[in-house]
């Protein structure tokens, strides 16, 4: 099994992730049964559509995620004591995102736009 990338120390040193706030949401212009969230960080935005949860389902303000580069395209992971842990599912992400959790995205997502 491969070792958890680490947020904390080098990875935030070395600028692999930047911190980011949620800018808002709207519907997705892709897909209509998509949520499309705007991430704005100290250098520039970035946007990420989301499948819309069936129901609104109430979402804290715990935990902290990362939106990295995966191997399909971003994903959300979460976030243990400042190292990189699983992939999260959309429907965990989302209500976690909504709720004003800490986030922190890839550096390059935000410099490729994607």
């Amino acid at each position: 099994m491969p070792k958890p990338q680490c947020l904390t120390g080098s990875r935030l040193v070395d600028g692999s992730f930047v911190s980011a706030t949620l800018g808002g949401s709207r519907g997705c212009p892709a897909r209509s049964d998509f949520i499309e969230l705007f991430f704005v960080t100290g250098e520039s935005s970035w946007t990420w559509c989301f499948p819309e949860p069936p129901e609104q389902s109430a979402g804290g303000t715990a935990g902290t995620i990362a939106l990295a580069v995966g191997p399909y395209g971003a994903q959300a992971r979460s976030v243990d004591e400042g190292v990189l842990g699983l992939v999260l599912p959309t429907s965990e992400a989302l209500p976690m995102i909504l709720g004003g959790c800490q986030i922190y995205v890839a550096r390059k997502l935000v410099e490729r736009g994607w």
